[in-house]
């Protein structure tokens, strides 16, 4: 299935190949059961999600011989039958984390991207933190973590409007 990611979300697992996104059950121990899919174009696909929707990302330019370059959110209330609630396009997306309605995307030579995500149907971008390469980002609690070419960031987003860079743990080669 050539996974990316593994996304655990209370009694699921939401799993992001380069063909779709699988949903397992997984409140059975050792026995995950298959409830639903999302077949996409061939992309690599970071998802995560949340009690209503799952948040994929496409990219381009990858050993998963992708060409597009998208977020697609899905509904997932019926979890055997996911469906696409809308398309929203972005520059190269890699990772990305949730945190209440605060979606981070980390989007490759753009940055780290932050949106407003009340409204699934009309996402906000609300800021950009740019000048890295952004590969991967946890958000939790106000601080975001984020992982680029060059190191560790970290961010302090109690303030969406005064987003503020906590450190960073400088990546030699």
């Amino acid at each position: 299935m050539n996974i990316e990611t593994i996304y655990p979300f209370k009694n699921k697992l939401f799993i992001g190949s380069s063909s779709g996104m699988f949903i397992y059950d997984i409140s059975s121990s050792g026995n995950p059961v298959k409830q639903g899919s999302f077949s996409h174009v061939v992309s690599c696909d970071p998802v995560i999600a949340d009690d209503d929707y799952a948040y994929v990302t496409l990219r381009s330019g990858n050993s998963c011989n992708g060409f597009t370059n998208q977020m697609e959110v899905l509904d997932i209330t019926n979890i055997n039958n996911p469906s696409l609630v809308k398309t929203y396009p972005l520059t190269n997306p890699h990772g990305l984390s949730k945190d209440g309605n605060l979606l981070f995307i980390c989007d490759g030579a753009d940055g780290l991207k932050i949106y407003d995500a009340k409204n699934v149907s009309d996402i906000k971008l609300l800021k950009t933190i740019d000048g890295f390469i952004a590969y991967d980002v946890i958000a939790m609690n106000g601080v975001a973590l984020v992982v680029s070419t060059d190191g560790l960031y970290q961010y302090s987003y109690g303030d969406v409007n005064d987003i503020q860079l906590l450190s960073k743990i400088q990546l030699t080669k």
